[in-house]
């Protein structure tokens, strides 16, 4: 019987295994409470006419009290305007719409979308000889970043959901922030040429189709610093944003899960990211979901072992 248990136990792991391989996208968990929290919402109670300024009074306060939510993670001091986006994705295009500039990455395997829809960056790794440290399983000749063009990041790393130090560059940078909201209180350092910085409610919260985001600024977006001065944006997803600040605070999703995510690494033998719903490996076997060329470490996206 003991031999059947075992038996049984190892097919459901290979099975899992197969599973976690196959899976290709970062998904989240959804949370009963949060379900809770849009029940509450009433659509009807943003019927604003535009131009009277009732939405822009919303936004103004949630801008005010995400930079208070975010603060021990992100420092937005040095940035005056802010803006609603329809998720990052938003940002993004927005972005890439009004960008003019050649553009860089830091490494192979940081969130390709903003490649997808416009022109292809350059990679500061890319360089003459380049290999991996088998000691470090990174690339091993530092990168060469160009100083005149964007050097586009997500921190935490949508190579592997970790929060990392970019260091000093003279670059300017737009900083994506997506998946704050799915970490401990940690430390972002915003490089200092910094131009734009977008936030989620995607990843964090499980709230995918809602698009959801902010956009914080050093100067005016040439898009939708135009918008706003006509009160265009969406005024009930300032509100539902405004719901979710109100009743989580920024690290209570990982402070739910972390216990969880540190389970399943250890059963499973991987490595926990600071996102809790990531984790990364050097086994072989996930080698279809390694994301960084010169890194042998895998992303694995544990939200299937969640229970929903």
């Amino acid at each position: 019987m003991e031999n059947c248990r075992g038996l049984s136990k190892h097919m459901q792991d290979e099975r899992i295994k197969r599973k976690l391989k196959a899976y290709p996208w970062v998904d989240v968990p959804r949370h009963e409470d949060v379900l809770d929290v849009l029940k509450k919402q009433d659509l009807s109670e943003t019927y604003y006419k535009r131009g009277s300024g009732e939405a822009t009074r919303d936004l103004d306060k949630v801008e005010k009290d995400y930079r208070e939510w975010v603060k021990d993670i992100v420092d937005l001091s040095e940035f005056p305007y802010c803006y609603f986006s329809n998720g990052t994705t938003d940002a993004l295009h927005l972005w890439q719409l009004s960008e003019t500039r050649e553009w860089q990455t830091l490494c192979y395997g940081e969130y390709n979308y903003p490649e997808a829809i416009g022109t292809t960056p350059t990679v500061t790794c890319d360089v003459e000889g380049q290999y991996m440290d088998p000691e470090t399983h990174r690339s091993a000749i530092p990168g060469s970043i160009d100083s005149t063009k964007p050097l586009y990041i997500s921190i935490p790393s949508a190579a592997d959901g970790n929060i990392f130090d970019v260091g000093n560059t003279s670059a300017p940078v737009i900083l994506d922030c997506t998946y704050v909201g799915s970490t401990q209180i940690k430390r972002i350092k915003v490089p200092k040429n910094t131009e734009q910085v977008f936030f989620s409610f995607s990843k964090g919260f499980g709230l995918i189709g809602q698009r959801l985001g902010l956009v914080y600024t050093k100067e005016p977006h040439p898009i939708l610093d135009t918008l706003k001065k006509f009160e265009n944006w969406n005024y009930a997803g300032v509100k539902t944003i405004e719901l979710l600040i109100n009743n989580f605070k920024v690290d209570e999703m990982w402070n739910r899960y972390r216990e969880k995510q540190l389970e399943i690494c250890k059963q499973y033998n991987f490595k926990p990211s600071d996102c809790f719903f990531l984790a990364t490996t050097k086994d072989p076997y996930y080698a279809k979901r390694r994301r960084m060329k010169w890194n042998d470490d895998a992303r694995i996206c544990i939200t299937p072992l969640f229970d929903d």
